[in-house]
């Protein structure tokens, strides 16, 4: 009987023990089979940093020197036996050359808060097989060792190998190194951390991860945002994703989860970046670099965009809102008033693209199909003060290719979008045509790869970002595209999250136990066979999921939502909501 008391008990203290630190995850800082997926028998592979960079966003590279040993195999990093001492540093912060960029081993998510909201490292993973002495290291920028081991492999087969971490510590860190030592041979597929995830509500969660993702790609030097993480500041900063940026962390301090006068401070020098660059009729780049004196000038190439400055303006002044920021909200409402539409506005109403880098010559696209993307640039013509809007729409509620992202975009703004009426402009019920294309996402890979994992795990999503591992370029391609095998989560994220329903959260738990929300976000894309996707910290994206997951939390939990008490408040956005609704 005692016996039976005692291993009670026993079974209670595991239980609370499991409550107390919650559940673990594994978090990759790199998987080499996707930088390296292909056969590379050259010696010391050459790097390229746009395509081979680490799930943390940040940049990795050769040490010591013995380099010549290494190359690369089929998604495995090879150290050959003969030779000096070898091994791969990663950064975990930023790019190694932004020394003041640093992670936090207690807050992985990098947002910091209270503890009992943080995600902590509890172990550190290496993949690895071989002969000889390898040994892992954690540094910080300063190059000092804050925690080592050492492993003496043996020949056999490849295997995870995992160490207990007690992060409180070992301050911040910067680098997550391999070492080699001579004589071992050691072929390594992945590295990694094991995190704990807090106990919140799944919907907080993947607000949290995506809004931790966003602000990885920030920079808040600059006051810009990086389109991807791991590319320098200032080389191509993307506006559309900055005036998301200062949206989404405007939310976050609303609700308690960043400090709200840093963010303040955020908001109001990335607002006056924004609307110091150069313009064309008042119009914003879509893409920016700072040049070699210095000034910030549109990326060659590039566009000055109407859709994307109507993000920009749209995020900056409801982020400004969000924070009562009346100075913020004023200096944003006079760029809107800048706004020279009739510059891009044809005799029948059709408002073009925007207008090529000399500022003066017009794209000859225009906003004509029917969507989020036409919707929003309707929306910032009838915000223009004095001005009688008028610019069209065609109908029909189909987006282009069935890309999904396109007709949820404004209902990240407007939960006017919401409405069961038809609108004033092409007479379609949103929610119906919403719905409609939810509907043919879940089904598109049931019925083109019906025995794919990713339709056993309920994996879905069509929309524009980067079409298969890095390097592979980018695509808009949706379900009217038949047998695509690349997914984007980021759909399945919007449509779900904005559905107002309670399938948000049965789609993270999917997303979840399919392996690909990780603590530093979802990845770009997937294969529907579940074990390739590109772990791109892209900022558009991260966008789209924090304030669609901000929107399917408090929404979908009849909790305020700040976004859409603002959307209502704002008068600006009243008036670019009636080109649609009365």
């Amino acid at each position: 009987m005692n016996k039976m008391r005692g291993f009670r008990w026993w079974i209670i203290l595991v239980l609370l023990q499991g409550l107390a630190l919650g559940e673990t995850v594994w978090q990759p800082v790199t998987n080499y089979s996707i930088s390296f997926p292909g056969e590379r028998l050259d010696a010391a592979p050459r790097i390229n940093p746009f395509e081979n960079f680490t799930n943390f966003g940040t940049d990795f590279g050769w040490m010591g020197p013995g380099q010549k040993r290494i190359d690369a195999n089929a998604g495995v990093i090879r150290v050959k036996a003969a030779g000096e001492w070898t091994g791969v540093w990663h950064s975990l912060a930023g790019l190694a050359t932004e020394v003041n960029r640093q992670l936090d081993p207690t807050d992985v998510l990098g947002l910091g808060g209270p503890e009992q909201w943080r995600a902590p490292i509890r172990g550190v993973t290496i993949d690895v097989q071989g002969k000889g002495t390898l040994k892992i290291e954690l540094v910080n920028s300063a190059g000092e060792v804050r925690w080592t081991r050492s492993l003496e492999l043996t020949p056999g087969e490849r295997t995870r190998n995992r160490f207990d971490v007690e992060p409180s510590g070992l301050g911040e860190l910067k680098f997550f190194n391999w070492v080699v030592e001579p004589g071992c041979s050691a072929n390594v597929s992945s590295i990694g951390f094991e995190v704990e995830r807090p106990k919140m509500e799944p919907e907080e969660w993947m607000f949290r991860v995506s809004l931790g993702k966003l602000r990885r790609c920030h920079d808040p030097i600059s006051g810009l945002t990086r389109d991807r993480a791991h590319v320098p500041p200032g080389v191509f900063d993307s506006v559309a994703s900055t005036g998301m940026f200062a949206m989404a962390s405007a939310v976050a301090a609303a609700e308690g989860i960043l400090d709200r006068p840093e963010v303040e401070k955020e908001v109001r020098h990335t607002a006056q970046v924004v609307l110091d660059l150069p313009r064309a009729a008042g119009f914003l780049p879509h893409f920016v670099q700072r040049s070699e004196d210095g000034r910030l000038v549109i990326h060659p190439g590039t566009e000055f965009s109407t859709v994307d400055t109507a993000i920009a303006l749209h995020g900056l002044r409801l982020a400004a809102d969000v924070l009562n920021l009346e100075d913020v909200s004023a200096e944003v409402g006079k760029a809107i008033e800048g706004l020279d539409f009739d510059a891009l506005t044809d005799e029948n109403g059709w408002i073009g693209h925007g207008f090529r880098e000399d500022r003066e010559t017009a794209l000859t696209a225009q906003w004509r199909d029917w969507g989020g993307e036409t919707a929003m640039v309707l929306a910032l013509e009838g915000m223009v003060p004095d001005r009688e809007p008028r610019g069209r729409m065609e109908g029909g509620g189909q987006v282009f290719r069935g890309v999904g992202f396109i007709v949820e975009l404004q209902s990240l703004f407007y939960p006017d979008f919401d409405r069961p009426e038809p609108d004033l402009i092409t007479g379609t019920v949103w929610p119906e045509a919403r719905r409609n294309l939810l509907l043919r996402q879940m089904s598109y890979v049931q019925e083109q790869w019906p025995d794919s994992p990713a339709a056993r795990a309920g994996i879905f999503g069509l929309s524009a970002g980067e079409i298969g591992l890095p390097g592979d370029g980018y695509a808009a391609n949706g379900v009217d595209v038949v047998g695509l095998r690349w997914l984007y989560p980021h759909e399945m994220v919007m449509s779900l999250a904005l559905s107002g329903g309670k399938e948000f959260g049965e789609g993270i738990r999917r997303l979840s136990q399919a392996g690909l929300l990780y603590p530093v976000g979802l990845p770009e894309n997937v294969e529907v066979g579940l074990v390739l996707n590109n772990p791109m910290q892209g900022s558009l994206n991260a966008a789209f999921e924090a304030l669609a997951s901000y929107h399917g939390w408090r929404r979908g939990k009849g909790a305020p939502d700040v976004l859409d008490d603002a959307s209502y408040a704002d008068p600006m956005l009243r008036r670019g909501a009636a080109r649609f609704y009365r």
